[in-house]
């Protein structure tokens, strides 16, 4: 009979958040560069997933004492099913590497243009990092620009780290940076550089497909961030939005598929040709259980303290915002803005009129009346509000 551990519903909740966020992004650096390692740290992560839906669940059984609070003990069920989900999703990304089945060019082509990659280190003996602190590695030449999104020691992983934290040899980190900066720090830790391939042509064919995976990807990462969103403010315009971001992102894949299968038929390696199927279906799969999540909300369920603790304690929070007129960024270029830089927020997305934007680039310029959605910490808010001459949506 499997263990279980004493551990609150909350501490459950925010294990899973963290842990199926991380999955995500190993997974999709596993396949940007075909990395057995990282493929098997996502496995890895869905094992525990796993185990923590059951622990989960139990506790959520002897929680509940009436038949309103089961009602809403039920909606913290469903998000532990749909982060569950999500990592089943993301392992079937993580053995396309794995069982060897060779990445159609258009993969690779889908990465080349992203701005910030994902990249993972392990400190070996006599890494010049080992003994210092993580507050030490702020400043921009220790770590080439990179930010920490988590330290695994000793098979666990560590997402709220302080600062005062010492890394040690065999700490595996996870960093967030510039394709240059990953690189960087690989190479000063003598590592081998994992560097995507060189830009080189592939076929009007490849392109198209990788600009369709790109945009399924964007899609359900914006949905799993919306779902979060629409229960830490209890909006239900938020979750309807997510609602009908999972009819189109249905279409998205649909149309994926069809390409893929029309275009690579009698072309392709077959084996590579479902590894890309399996990479759209990925992306779709995480985009169903995002719409899980906010199909609470969407139902009118009250949201359990639990949930909105869970949501709410996240070191990141979720904002929309719309450009007023008289906007200082109206016509000017997101890079122009240095907004990240000054304040920590991204932008995640850019809504004009009704069409949405995706991870919009440096050189996309933003126009009064916006509708943007940003990511970050919490108290960098109100300084991205006066940056975009904006104003939060309630």
């Amino acid at each position: 009979m499997r263990a279980i551990r004493q551990r609150t519903v909350r501490d459950i909740l925010l294990e899973m958040k963290d842990r199926s966020e991380l999955a995500v992004s190993l997974a999709y650096a596993a396949l940007m560069y075909n990395d057995d390692e990282i493929a098997d740290e996502v496995l890895e992560l869905e094992n525990e997933l796993d185990d923590l839906r059951y622990e989960l669940s139990v506790r959520t059984i002897v929680a509940g004492r009436s038949l309103e609070e089961a009602e809403e003990l039920a909606a913290i069920l469903e998000v532990g099913a749909a982060a569950d989900e999500i990592s089943d999703a993301v392992a079937d990304l993580a053995k396309i590497i794995l069982r060897g089945y060779p990445l159609h060019e258009s993969i690779s082509a889908a990465f080349m243009e992203s701005e910030e990659i994902i990249g993972l280190v392990r400190l070996g003996e006599g890494a010049p990092l080992a003994g210092m602190r993580v507050s030490e590695l702020y400043e921009p030449e220790k770590l080439a620009g990179c930010d920490i999104l988590a330290v695994k020691r000793a098979g666990r992983w560590l997402f709220d780290y302080p600062d005062d934290l010492v890394l040690q040899e065999g700490d595996m980190l996870l960093l967030e940076g510039t394709r240059e900066g990953v690189e960087a720090v690989r190479s000063l830790l003598g590592l081998p550089i994992r560097s995507r391939p060189e830009r080189v042509e592939v076929s009007q064919e490849s392109r198209e497909l990788a600009h369709s995976l790109q945009v399924l990807r964007a899609h359900s990462e914006l949905m799993v961030y919306l779902a979060y969103a629409s229960m830490l403010m209890n909006s239900q315009a938020i979750a309807l939005e997510v609602s009908r971001l999972e009819d189109e992102i249905d279409e998205l894949h649909e149309e994926f598929e069809v390409k893929v299968l029309k275009g690579l038929a009698g072309k392709a390696d077959p084996r590579a040709v479902v590894g890309l199927l399996r990479a759209g279906s990925a992306a779709e799969r995480i985009g169903d259980a995002a719409h899980r999540m906010a199909s609470v909300v969407e139902r009118g369920v009250a949201i359990h303290e639990v949930l909105a603790a869970v949501v709410e304690e996240s070191e990141e929070s979720i904002a929309w915002v719309r450009v007023g007129e008289d906007s200082p960024a109206d016509g000017r270029e997101i890079g122009e803005l240095e907004l990240e830089e000054s304040t920590g927020m991204e932008i995640l997305a850019v809504r004009r009129g009704l069409r949405w934007v995706f991870e919009p680039k440096d050189s996309f310029r933003i126009r009064s009346g916006d509708i943007v959605i940003l990511l970050g910490p919490p108290d960098g808010l109100e300084a991205a509000l006066k940056v975009l001459g904006a104003e939060e949506i309630e």
